[in-house]
């Protein structure tokens, strides 16, 4: 009988490889797409709605956000590098921004720009790429071929410019994840391993102020009053919209669209804030999952109709309900040590 023989075969490769880095440039983008919006809605009415050219030509902001989408194609096909990838996904971000906030123009007949709905249906196509973007950046089940693929792109920032030691580690860490028989990934190893790090820059400014931002959150976040505060305003506010329709002589057939559509919400809402309280006692983990909830009906369904009736209130009012969800995601995070820990207590008796 022929001595048997380690044979290797290589795992099958699949047409879609999903970037690690995928997450940061989506945070990019999204960010630099609402802000631009914001930004550019802020000038116009401060400014009096003001229009560039005179007659018949008018330089409509949809052109500028053709030309900032235009860049980036431009960066992505012609630059290789970490850096002017991420320069490419600001000038989409704010090319994208400028484009969708004419949609008003494209939806009516009358090219109406201040078409009352328009910020509400941005606002639903900015929810559902979220969604998308979080989908697309899922690499927790990564691949091997992914994996070998991701530490080879972080590996050309070494060819392009010194790689610092969180460069180095993160394309290590894809290392163990890939095929361990693969030469390729044995070869990639060794070069890394044999690597000496350059010192870490320091961060850009928007990285710092970013930086900045977290540490301030992070101070709040752990200040019982400000728990209490954020949590307290949020119930409140959740029972009295529970509430609402049972007060007032409002007939139904008078509500408008957007306010039937925040009554629905609001009573959802304040439902799942209820059903909080109800599970108060019984389980701390089990009712911040219901407040949970309901600043999500908030953000996903009631902000809509809050931007359908007022632009610039329902803004202040989708921070304070991220802030709120903020809050109520680091009690979970908070309590679940504490709920394993009484799950794995004997009860007395047992």
């Amino acid at each position: 009988m022929a001595a048997e023989t380690d044979i290797h075969v290589p795992e099958s490769r699949s047409f879609f490889v999903r970037r690690v880095t995928a997450v940061r440039d989506f945070e990019l983008f999204f960010v630099s797409s609402v802000a631009t919006i914001l930004l550019v809605r802020a000038i116009l009415a401060a400014t009096g709605w003001p229009q560039l050219g005179g007659g018949k030509i008018h330089f409509a902001h949809l052109m500028w956000g053709g030309v900032g989408m235009l860049i980036a194609f431009v960066l992505f096909m012609a630059m290789q590098g970490r850096l002017w990838n991420q320069l490419a996904t600001l000038s989409a971000g704010i090319g994208f921004g400028l484009f969708i906030d004419e949609l008003g123009k494209f939806i009516t007949s009358d090219n109406d720009y201040f078409f009352q709905p328009t910020i509400a249906i941005i606002y639903v196509i900015f929810v559902v790429l979220f969604f998308l973007f979080r989908w697309l950046g899922n690499v927790e089940n990564i691949s091997p071929q992914s994996a070998l693929v991701n530490a080879f792109d972080i590996s050309k920032e070494a060819v392009l410019r010194d790689m610092d030691s969180s460069e180095k580690e993160e394309a290590l860490w894809l290392l163990r994840r890939a095929d361990p028989a693969s030469p390729i990934a044995l070869a990639l190893r060794e070069m890394l391993e044999g690597m000496e790090p350059a010192k870490k820059a320091s961060p850009n400014p928007l990285l710092r102020a970013k930086q900045a931002l977290r540490r301030v959150y992070g101070g709040l976040i752990r200040r019982r009053w400000f728990k209490r505060v954020v949590f307290s305003w949020f119930v409140g506010t959740s029972l009295i919209a529970l509430l609402a329709p049972f007060v007032g002589d409002t007939s139904p057939s008078e509500l408008t669209f957007a306010q039937t559509g925040g009554l629905i919400s609001g009573v959802l809402t304040g439902a799942f804030v209820a059903l909080g309280i109800v599970n108060w006692r019984r389980s701390k983990l089990r009712a911040f999952g219901w407040f949970e909830r309901g600043a999500l009906v908030s953000i996903l369904v009631g902000e809509f109709f809050s931007f359908y009736q007022s632009q610039v209130l329902a803004v202040f009012g989708l921070l304070w309900l991220l802030l709120t969800l903020g809050v109520i995601r680091s009690m979970i995070s908070a309590e679940m040590p504490r709920a394993a820990t009484a799950d794995q207590t004997p009860q007395a008796g047992g």
